[in-house]
Formats: structure tokens, C-alpha cells, sequence
């Protein structure tokens, strides 16, 4: 169980935290030249996301991969086979 909510965290950490940044970044920009439209916003956090999943998604794969096999394993020394 820890190490799904491990694995779980590691997964997701990256991308709420960049998006959390972006946010911050273009909400000063935002009031900084006084436009409040929250559209604006969605473009850069839909970009960073997107460069954070093209360069962590084969490592998260891989890692997801090994929390099913692990998990899997578990499974079949629990039912006794």
C-alpha cells in the first residue's frame, strides 16, 4: 500500500508543482499588466504539462510498470499458486 501512495506521489508531484509554478508566474504577469482573464492561464499550464509528460513519461512507465509487477507478485503469493 505505501508503495502505490509512493509511486503515486512521485508521479504526481512534478506536475502539480510546475503547474502550481506556472500559475504563480502567470498570475503576476496577469495583474502586472492588468488583464484578468482566466483563459490566458490554461495555454502555459496545458504547455508545461505536456513538456513534463514528453520528458518523465517513459521513467513514470517504467515506474508504474514495476508497481504492477510488484503488485501482480503479491497477488499470486497471496492466493497461494
Amino acid at each position: 500500500m505505501t508503495t502505490a501512495l509512493q509511486t503515486a506521489l512521485v508521479l504526481s508531484l512534478p506536475l502539480i508543482a510546475a503547474v502550481a509554478l506556472i500559475g504563480v508566474i502567470t498570475g503576476i504577469a496577469q495583474t502586472v499588466v492588468q488583464i484578468q482573464d482566466q483563459n490566458i492561464s490554461f495555454l502555459p499550464k496545458l504547455i508545461g504539462v505536456a513538456f513534463i509528460v514528453a520528458i518523465a513519461g517513459t521513467p513514470a512507465l517504467a515506474l508504474l510498470v514495476l508497481l504492477f509487477r510488484s503488485a501482480a507478485a503479491s497477488a499470486i503469493r497471496a492466493i497461494g499458486h
